[in-house]
């Protein structure tokens, strides 16, 4: 917001760092897949690009930097991001409105199969016993 007024250009989303997850030299994955049920069409305009605001936003640096948005509800396709989510600043994408915006029978699958720092200090002790 500048003077006050909201730039529509502009949207929401909640960045931050997962200083709990344990740290890999390529990094932990994140998996999505987007689910149509049957019969379930979506509307038109929708088709390639059906749930914006599950969009990721993941940047070069903790501190910000450069920055990508990963469409990740991608039709006939699993998406797969892999990064250092204790590195780099990042977060999905706040709806412009609060209003139900997903087509019913549309639904996201994530996995996030990553471990946490505790897991692994967990793992080490019980190797050295």
């Amino acid at each position: 917001m500048a003077g006050g007024r909201f730039n529509p250009r502009l949207q929401l989303c909640a960045l931050h760092l997962d200083f709990d997850d344990a740290h890999r030299l390529h990094g932990c994955p994140l998996i999505y897949a987007l689910h149509l049920e049957e019969g379930v069409e979506l509307p038109q305009g929708q088709e390639a690009r059906p749930m914006p605001h599950s969009d990721l936003i993941v940047f070069e640096r903790g501190d910000g930097g450069r920055c990508v948005r990963v469409q990740t509800a991608c039709p006939h396709h699993v998406c797969v991001v892999i990064f250092c989510s204790d590195e780099h600043l990042h977060g999905n994408v706040f709806p412009d409105s609060l209003e139900p915006s997903v087509t019913p029978g549309l639904a996201l699958l994530r996995l996030v199969p990553y471990a946490r720092k505790g897991i692994d200090a967990f793992s080490r002790a019980v190797e050295h016993d």
